[in-house]
């Protein structure tokens, strides 16, 4: 009874089986059915066209090259402090004033230096008068001198006479005497007369020196006067002013910036591991950080002849025109040293894929037109090799040439084989 039981269920079993296949093949045809009457369209209706922008590649001069983060300095900048001390009375520019050489920039009070002028000014007068009475007193020890001359030729000639006449009995000895004591006079008195010269002379040289020494202090105080009314040393732009009208500030002061900018130089700390392909006169271009694109040029003038020893870098420096005056002292800027240009192709970012790590795009193939139709665009995804980021844009390596058409926008909804409606 147990053995017929069984028997009966496995018979069930293989019946209900049978009814689901046979309800399941009458399912497919009946869809089959639709889709070939034209029912409503499902997964196995006909792809739509997508709308992408197709772009063909161009043989063009691509770069090897690399980005690198530098800072901007100005070619001439100079901190300006005041050469002697006083009050501001008047500042003549305002922050961001373009100047030239030579131009104020501001005035000290000048009351103090101008009475250190006329002060000086008066010991020269005083030195000079001094110097009028030296050389006075030296013309009269001259003239005494002069006559102590004559006086001593006199007397000499007087004694000859008198010692001859002496000899000869004319005269006494007590005249001959007299004639020796005159002559004796007449040497003192000149010699005298020679020390009351050298006097006058020595007080005209330390008159002279006076003079001097009181001119000097004038021409000081002219200075200093000179020196109240700062002015700008360098073409440039006028920086911030932490001094203002009524401050006192002496040399250690620092009144504001002049600032030369229309060429600025900027300093890059490229990894040593460049070191055989550093070279002055290589390209350089200012990067905008979000575009990509460049926004200036130059090229290195200066590499380092050492490495830093901490950061493993060499110090680079390149030179940048600024005329249009958007790039700042002190400024980060990204930088791309360009070593080399050559023959290749780009293509845009947007048009690439991944997958597994392998670079994609899809190129734009024309698909033979059946019978009575007409021929359709569609992709094919095809592996490319690809070089380093030009801006948006990468080095093409392998993979593409010159005149093929790749899809740039949609091509994460396309797939190998999608029909397209290009777009320009």
């Amino acid at each position: 009874m147990a053995r017929i039981r069984t028997v009966a269920k496995i018979n069930l079993t293989i019946t209900r089986q049978l009814l689901s296949s046979v309800l399941m093949v009458s399912l497919l045809t009946t869809a089959c059915s639709r889709s070939e009457q034209g029912g409503p369209p499902g997964a196995g209706g006909p792809q739509q066209a997508l709308p992408v922008k197709v772009v063909a590649l161009e043989s063009g001069q691509v770069e090897e090259s690399s980005e690198f983060v530098g800072t901007l300095e100005a070619a001439e900048k100079v901190t300006l402090q005041p050469q002697t001390q006083g009050r501001i009375e008047r500042v003549f520019v305002t922050n961001g004033d373009r100047v030239n050489q030579g131009t104020p920039i501001v005035a000290l009070s000048v009351d103090q230096t101008q009475a250190d002028v006329a002060s000086a000014q008066a010991g020269v007068s005083s030195a000079q008068a001094a110097l009028g009475t030296a050389q006075a007193q030296l013309q009269t020890a001259e003239a005494e001198r002069a006559r102590a001359a004559a006086d001593l030729q006199l007397q000499q000639s007087e004694f000859s006479r008198t010692q001859t006449l002496v000899t000869e009995g004319a005269q006494s000895q007590q005249q001959l005497d007299i004639a020796r004591r005159n002559l004796d006079t007449a040497k003192a008195t000149l010699a005298a007369a020679d020390k009351q010269v050298s006097a006058a002379r020595a007080s005209v040289g330390q008159a002279q020196a006076s003079v001097k020494e009181a001119q000097a202090r004038v021409a000081s105080a002219r200075v200093d006067l000179g020196f109240k009314q700062v002015t700008s040393p360098i073409n440039g732009i006028v920086g911030d002013f932490p001094v203002k009208v009524g401050d006192y500030v002496t040399p250690q002061t620092a009144i504001t910036t002049i600032t030369r900018n229309n060429e600025l130089d900027m300093r890059i700390s490229v990894p040593s591991n460049y070191s055989d392909r550093l070279r002055t006169g290589l390209p350089v271009q200012l990067i905008d950080p979000n575009s990509k694109q460049p926004i200036g040029s130059g090229s290195i003038y200066f590499v380092s002849p050492q490495i830093d020893a901490n950061a493993q870098s060499i110090l680079t420096k390149a030179r940048f025109p600024n005329g249009g005056g958007n790039l700042r002292d002190g400024q980060y800027v990204q930088a791309r040293i360009v070593w080399s240009k050559a023959a290749g192709m780009l293509v845009p970012s947007t048009a690439i894929t991944r997958v597994g790590g392998q670079a994609f795009v899809f190129v734009v193939d024309e698909k033979p037109a059946e019978a009575g139709g007409e021929a359709q665009p569609v992709v094919s995804q095809r592996p490319v090799k690809l070089g380093n980021l030009q801006g948006n844009d990468y080095v093409v390596l392998e993979g593409l040439k010159p005149g093929d058409k790749i899809a740039t926008t949609n091509i994460l909804k396309l797939s190998d084989g999608a029909p397209i409606q290009p777009e320009t």
